[in-house]
């Protein structure tokens, strides 16, 4: 997933016994397992010799040699290998995208399916009604007859990111105990109740001799329970556990980029999933809650109308409003301020940001009766007030992450960045980010491999689950 993303860093799926969530059985060797129809012959040899159930047929030994090897040989290449039927599913507040890509020069979506679902099923990125999820993805599945093999993509604060130096091991189990050692540290929870999984990045020569630097990923084992518990009830054979930001960076790493250049990606839908990449290596990663859903709910609560009928007029009228109403001033960067303590919220080594609830309203949009705004709200000027304070709390806390990324770093500043997920839908969104941010805002859109490849499911919200469905990045 790192060098080159063609290995994707995938949380190893908890099993009981296993210690820290690290790959089962990485402490003692594999089983031999018997070559093709061996294991056929195994068991026949070890019938039970006294047995008197009667043989229909006499047949000659090598005929059953023949046979049941010819049987197994067509069954292993019926067999699909790893990845070729996986399915990418992103589960975000407020949607689920599952997709099914390939790799040709850039990732090709073959096939997708899309489906909202209510805002309190998964809260800032953590699920938090199992069963509607399970009713959800069983029906998602079915509906677009999808394959059921899944890598599941998370993004949430309870996941963090670490790039760690190491003395220059080689040994894998070497390396394994070196890692866990120095997660001690840099893991602030216990690290019984995390998942841990790590890449090698090979050996940089440094002011102090030659370092292993290794990226670290952990996440709350409780809070990837619930997801597996959710995709295996509904009928799903999750293969694994990936962050979202990664999916995001595969399916959009532009072919151009530099060995060196530091590219931003941003997914914002229900939350704002940040990514920073140095070339095609995801170097730092964080997620925002708030994000385009707070926005429409914002004009929700202030027109008095349903979520839905908010994000129809977000998506409607806010190109014209835009133009008309959208500040152009900059935004005033903020400094970067002593960091404080790690907290087990943090992500990427930032400080977790507070909570934040949506302006001038206690209830939860969803809650409202359908219908047209009462007829004394000026929906224009209150969607251009939303859309202008929720594009500026989105890049403060875009500039923030910024800052901290850079600092003490000599590197050249972040010139570019990508953007896909519902925001896209926002006439205007990206040009408004652009200016507020100070740098180049582009359209981060995946291929598909036909005109209809995708069905219904707009462009915008596909790039993340369409890296998570694919094991490598573009070559």
């Amino acid at each position: 997933m790192f060098e080159r993303l063609r290995q994707p860093v995938t949380l190893k799926l908890p099993r009981r016994g296993v210690r820290h969530g690290v790959e089962p059985g990485a402490d003692e060797p594999a089983p031999l397992r018997p070559a093709a129809g061996e294991d056929d012959l195994a068991q026949a040899s070890a019938a039970d010799p006294q047995s008197t159930e009667p043989v229909a047929v006499a047949e000659h030994p090598a005929e059953r040699w023949r046979d049941r090897r010819h049987a197994a040989r067509s069954r292993s290449r019926r067999r699909p290998s790893r990845d070729a039927t996986l399915v990418g599913l992103a589960i975000e507040p407020g949607l689920l995208v599952a997709a099914k890509s390939r790799l040709n020069g850039h990732v090709v979506v073959e096939r997708a399916a899309f489906a909202p679902i209510g805002m309190d099923v998964v809260r800032d990125g953590e699920v938090n009604d199992v069963p509607a999820l399970v009713d959800a993805l069983s029906d998602l599945f079915k509906s677009g007859k999808l394959e059921r093999r899944v890598r599941i993509g998370i993004a949430n604060q309870r996941i963090m990111m670490r790039r760690i130096e190491l003395p220059p091991l080689t040994d894998a189990n070497e390396i394994r105990q070196a890692v866990l050692f120095s997660a001690q540290d840099e893991i602030p929870m216990p690290l019984e109740s995390v998942i841990l999984d790590y890449h090698s990045l090979g050996v940089d020569e440094g002011p102090s001799g030659q370092r292993l630097h290794v990226l670290l990923v952990a996440a709350r084992r409780d809070m990837v329970e619930r997801v597996l518990q959710a995709a295996r009830l509904a009928g799903l054979q999750p293969e694994g556990v990936d962050l979202a930001a990664f999916g995001m960076i595969r399916a959009l790493q532009p072919a151009d980029v530099g060995a060196d250049e530091q590219i931003l990606y941003l997914s914002i839908g229900g939350l704002t999933n940040l990514a920073i990449s140095r070339g095609t290596i995801c170097d730092f990663t964080r997620v925002i809650p708030w994000g385009a859903e707070q926005i429409a709910g914002d004009v929700a609560s202030r027109c008095g109308i349903a979520l839905d009928d908010a994000r129809r007029l977000l998506v409607q009228d806010a190109g014209q409003l835009a133009a008309a109403h959208l500040s152009t001033q900059p935004l005033v960067s903020i400094p970067l301020a002593e960091q404080p303590d790690l907290t087990g919220t943090s992500v990427g080594a930032m400080p977790a940001p507070s909570p934040m609830p949506l302006p001038g309203t206690s209830v939860d949009p969803s809650d409202l009766m359908s219908g047209p705004p009462a007829p004394s709200v000026d929906t224009g000027r209150v969607v251009a007030t939303a859309l202008n304070d929720g594009i500026r709390r989105i890049a403060s806390e875009v500039r923030h992450s910024l800052d901290f990324y850079l600092a003490g770093r000599t590197d050249s500043p972040v010139k570019r960045a990508l953007l896909c997920g519902p925001a896209l839908e926002i006439p205007g969104f990206a040009d408004a980010l652009s200016r507020e941010l100070g740098i180049t805002v582009l359209r981060g859109e995946v291929a598909l491999a036909t005109p209809t490849a995708a069905g219904d499911v707009p462009l915008s919200i596909l790039p993340v689950a369409a890296g998570l469905s694919v094991a490598d990045g573009p070559q």
